[in-house]
């Protein structure tokens, strides 16, 4: 079902980083933006606007770039990567990716959620946005059923009858080879309680991979959960994604989906995938869509304005 009178629609804007335009690019390619505006929490802040990425591959990096505005230019931190694969004494692992940063008002710092490897979700805190502390590990796949990964995860302040009010967590989980949105709740954004049945499974037309990136987001007063599901293609080089919507209640237990909200052909014809959806509140108080786009493994981030 799509309920597109009821949904956001996207305009595209155009690329907000490119890849190949970085001075630390080991891959050509930077997947999984998020946004903080942190005007008024930062007082030598670079910009008004952080933005954290990353490389998919080996050795990945979590890296930042800032700006003042969400129109641009977005330059990047110079000492990047910010959190690298190696952490001593905490952790040496293949790759780190897929930042997610939320700002924690009880402790007025940054939380930075990221995964390496794929089967661990890792914190890290900061004072100032930019240099951090490592906090430990939050999830794992050991805390659920029949999963081999539990990554790409994004954290949010939520409520529900059931936990009642603090962070959930929304991450990708591969259950037997197959890719679902699993969630975890947590009072304090440090220690989550899994929820083991999936939040959201595949919708008709995905394969392959199936869906990943999620991303909260509360519209007219209803829990929206947005993801990219993967079409099947002759093979993973050539894989192809648009961005899907369900909603999952006000007790976050339904699973309804919505269809298609954001097709890959909305950047341009040639475009394989628009995926990792990421969004956030312009200075005039509406709302734009940051994903990543491009073909697998060489993608930039793109923005598009939503009415």
């Amino acid at each position: 079902m799509n309920n597109s009178n009821t949904l956001p629609s996207f305009i595209y804007q155009g690329a907000a980083l490119r890849a190949k335009e970085l001075r630390y690019n080991p891959c050509d390619d930077v997947i999984f933006p998020s946004i903080l505006d942190v005007e008024g929490k930062f007082p030598l802040s670079p910009g008004r606007y952080l933005m954290y990425y990353a490389p998919h591959d080996a050795p990945g990096g979590i890296c930042l770039a800032y700006s003042n505005s969400l129109d641009g230019p977005w330059r990047e931190w110079e000492e990047n990567p910010i959190i690298g694969r190696k952490w001593s004494p905490h952790y040496d692992v293949s790759h780190v990716s897929s930042p997610h940063a939320i700002w924690v008002p009880e402790e007025k710092k940054v939380f930075l959620y990221f995964h390496g490897e794929n089967d661990t979700t890792r914190l890290a805190s900061s004072a100032n946005g930019i240099h951090f502390e490592y906090e430990g590990v939050v999830v794992t796949t050991a805390m659920y059923d029949n999963i081999s990964e539990s990554s790409y995860a994004r954290v949010f302040p939520a409520e529900s009858p059931i936990f009642g009010k603090g962070y959930i967590m929304l991450f990708m989980g591969n259950n037997q080879r197959t890719r679902r949105i699993y969630s975890a709740w947590s009072k304090d954004g440090r220690t989550f309680q899994a929820e083991k049945k999936p939040l959201v499974n595949p919708p008709e037309g995905t394969g392959v991979t199936q869906v990943g990136g999620p991303w909260l987001l509360r519209w007219r007063e209803r829990n929206l959960v947005f993801f990219h599901g993967d079409v099947t293609p002759p093979n993973l080089l050539n894989l192809t994604s648009n961005i899907y919507a369900a909603d999952v209640g006000n007790d976050f237990q339904e699973e309804n989906h919505l269809g298609v909200v954001f097709r890959r052909e909305m950047v341009s014809g040639d475009n394989a995938r628009v995926c990792d959806p990421c969004f956030v509140e312009d200075e005039r108080g509406g709302l734009r869509l940051f994903f990543a786009m491009g073909g697998r493994l060489k993608q930039d981030i793109g923005v598009a304005r939503v009415s």
